[in-house]
């Protein structure tokens, strides 16, 4: 069998102020495959977001074991997970995250600047990400001119252009109309059916339908973790 992308055994993460001891997850195992696509379910405090921060190496945990292709996290130093997050994890967030005063194509390529390609292949990575997402009509627009769905859809080129091993998206649709909202995440179930991993936190019943696998928490545990027969595209409705 195929070392799983990331495997969790036991994982705990605590967060103390003074006397006071926050346990945010309590204990969680789970394994992610390549070419999954597993939404991230849970109510507000329910420790879904802190999960997400740890698989993309945001956040550390406080015991247990997280492994990603095989290697063990915790042995990692500093420079060694900036390394990873630069390389190997995409982000796409509720916010969008983009500089208002570069263009669309300046706001792709940022992550390659601090990569070791040579201006060619940073050029055609940035442009073939652009394609992706279909804004090729956009490339030089600022951010600022942008509508939501045509920000998040920059912010998909972004978590691309470094070829990662895995996405991660954190309420992609959160700030998006009923409509713009269906097309990302379309979007993103296309990604997935290329064969990319993505991991998305959500706390929208209908958003978590597009994925293939969805996994709920609650309290810091998992509550269950099912495999989703019934996938939905262009039916996402708030």
């Amino acid at each position: 069998m195929s070392t799983p992308l990331m495997k969790f055994e036991n994982i705990t993460r605590d967060y103390v102020n003074g006397d006071v001891v926050t346990h945010a997850l309590g204990g969680i195992t789970f394994e992610i495959q390549k070419g999954e696509f597993v939404a991230i379910m849970g109510p507000s405090g329910s420790g879904k977001s802190t999960l997400m921060q740890i698989m993309g190496f945001l956040d550390t945990i406080t015991e247990g074991t997280y492994l990603f292709e095989g290697k063990n996290v915790q042995d990692f130093s500093q420079d060694q997970l900036a390394k990873f997050r630069q390389q190997k994890v995409g982000f796409i967030f509720q916010a969008f995250n983009l500089l208002s005063k570069s263009t669309v194509y300046q706001n792709i390529m940022l992550p390659l600047v601090y990569g070791n390609l040579s201006k060619t292949q940073r050029v055609q990575r940035t442009s073939e990400a652009i394609h992706a997402v279909s804004m090729d009509h956009r490339k030089n627009h600022f951010s600022n001119q942008l509508s939501g769905g045509e920000k998040q859809r920059v912010a998909i080129a972004r978590a691309l252009v470094n070829e990662p091993s895995v996405i991660f998206a954190d309420e992609p649709t959160g700030n998006l109309d009923t409509k713009t909202g269906s097309q990302i995440l379309d979007l993103l179930a296309d990604l997935h059916t290329q064969g990319h991993t993505i991991v998305m936190v959500t706390h929208e019943e209908e958003a978590a339908q597009y994925a293939s696998r969805i996994l709920r928490v609650r309290d810091g545990v998992i509550e269950s973790d099912q495999m989703n027969g019934q996938r939905r595209r262009g039916g996402y409705r708030k």
